[in-house]
């Protein structure tokens, strides 16, 4: 007999996408991990998995906050979007995005959890990144309209 826990278990994900004042720049962190036998290799943006009973914007503040040693309030967090993605089988899984914009002189305290982070321009995305160009520019402009109109 199957284990009907394990094939109904979900998961959902909770992002931050973090941008300078000017939103002339993006960090994001360089993902290179070994997880439930996948390797993760690529640049991604602060987050991860929703903790059983959490509301995915305190997910996004505890994500960066152990990530990035950096601590937002709910306050500063402007929301992009929910972005669906396949599961095993039939399952789509929850995926929210949210965005923050920082100062320059924010002190980045990476984790164990990612090998490095960069700043990029619109028109220097990197090659390996774990959202498509065309999402990552999509909440790029959704972010400033919504941080710069707070």
């Amino acid at each position: 007999m199957k284990n009907i826990y394990k094939m109904k278990r979900s998961w959902s994900g909770a992002y931050v996408c973090v941008f300078n004042r000017d939103f002339s720049e993006i960090l994001l962190l360089w993902r290179k991990k070994e997880k439930r036998g996948k390797t993760v290799l690529g640049w991604g943006n602060v987050g991860g998995t929703i903790k059983h009973g959490e509301k995915p914007l305190y997910a996004c503040i505890r994500e960066a906050e152990e990530e990035i040693g950096m601590s937002l309030s709910p306050k500063s967090l402007a929301f992009i979007c929910v972005k669906s993605v396949k599961g095993p089988g039939q399952l789509r899984w929850p995926i929210y995005f949210y965005a923050a914009s920082i100062g320059g002189n924010t002190r980045i305290q990476l984790s164990s959890e990612s090998r490095g982070y960069a700043w990029f321009k619109k028109n220097e995305l990197p090659d390996k990144m774990l959202d498509s160009e065309k999402d990552i520019l999509d909440w790029w402009q959704i972010a400033r309209k919504t941080l710069q109109n707070a």
